[in-house]
């Protein structure tokens, strides 16, 4: 009997050391392995885990940008079997926009989904997109950032930041609100005081439509409106929703004067990380799933237009744009020397 039991022992002791030869050690999860592609598990098809990156947003859970982030980790983590890891951080949890748009730059930040302000800190030329009207609809932008000029600024920023750009996504376009009057011409812009973010485009084109701006900080609007210490506001319809602006904001118009671009971008380290193959299942799962946080701001809109009614908003919902681009083409010749004209006009004029 006690042959038998040693014999048994043994026998279990073999088999666990055949089952840990080869040496080497498993890399921990977060961590790179001595090789970039990990092991495969033939069992069930999964790869050892050799990366996991963090993606920083200032949404949190339920908006379209974070749910986009989710389908990206999704897409990453399913199409690299396990290989590539992805840990979305929300509502400013890695630093403001501006913030996280820094650190990617330096290497504190892994990935992040920010606005067009804040990828303009890696390329100050990005702010040509706030030229306004400068896209005729939703068509025109995706081809722009698609084509050519997209791909401008994904090489400018990486040969001078070192970031690789994974994928333009979308804020939508921008649309003014008053309480003032209803915005059925530019000229009924005239004599408001209208809150705009810190930018000199957006100043230039209140300007030459005869209204002033204030910059105060985001947080401050809903009750700068409220009490009157500015007339009017602007940004996407979500934020309108978002932000109960229709609370203190009577009258809106689709003018659509400037389409805010948010950028997905990638630490070049962390890009350099990845192996080649990942590298290409990792920039199509951005752009699959920009595809998905683009579709859910875009079809979303007209509900959320109808919502604004109900609540009491007056919209103007087709506004003359002809009429408005006129109305601020003088901004385009104060801007002309900063962007150049050629740039100005493959983008006002890229075919679609």
């Amino acid at each position: 009997m006690k042959k038998m039991i040693s014999a048994t022992l043994a026998a279990a002791m073999l088999l666990a050391l055949a089952s840990c030869g080869g040496g080497g050690t498993k890399a921990t999860p977060g961590t790179t392995s001595g090789s970039k592609s990990g092991t495969s598990d033939p069992a069930n098809g999964a790869r050892e885990t050799y990366l996991t990156f963090k993606a920083g947003t200032s949404y949190n859970v339920g908006t379209a940008f974070y749910s986009g982030l989710e389908e990206f980790e999704r897409l990453v983590e399913e199409n690299t079997q396990g290989a590539v890891q992805v840990e979305i951080f929300g509502g400013e949890a890695l630093g403001s926009e501006g913030e996280m748009a820094e650190g990617v730059a330096m290497g504190t930040v892994d990935v992040c989904l920010v606005g067009s302000s804040s990828v303009a800190k890696l390329d100050s030329n990005f702010t040509v997109f706030s030229l306004p009207y400068l896209f005729i609809d939703n068509d025109h932008v995706d081809a722009v950032f698609a084509g050519e000029p997209g791909q401008l600024f994904r090489d400018n920023i990486w040969n001078s930041n070192h970031v690789m750009m994974l994928d333009y996504w979308d804020s939508g376009f921008r649309h003014y609100s008053t309480n003032k009057c209803e915005i059925n011409s530019p000229e009924d812009m005239k004599g408001q005081l209208i809150r705009i973010p810190d930018n000199p485009i957006q100043a230039a084109t209140a300007a030459a439509l005869g209204a002033s701006t204030s910059t105060l900080g985001f947080k401050e609007v809903y009750l700068a409106c409220s009490n009157g210490t500015v007339d009017g506001q602007e940004g996407p319809v979500f934020s309108f929703v978002d932000n109960n602006f229709e609370e203190v904001q009577k009258y809106m118009v689709l003018d659509g004067h400037i389409y805010a671009v948010m950028g997905l971008m990638m630490n070049g380290n962390v890009w350099e990380k990845l192996t080649e193959e990942d590298q290409k299942i990792v920039m199509q799962a951005a752009r699959d799933a920009g595809v998905v946080e683009k579709t859910a701001i875009r079809d979303s809109e007209a509900s959320q237009v109808a919502e604004l009614k109900e609540k009491g908003m007056i919209i103007n919902e087709n506004p003359d744009k002809e009429a408005w681009r006129a109305a601020t083409a003088s901004v385009y010749d104060q801007f002309s020397d900063t962007y150049g004209a050629d740039l100005i006009n493959q983008i006002k004029n890229y075919s679609y």
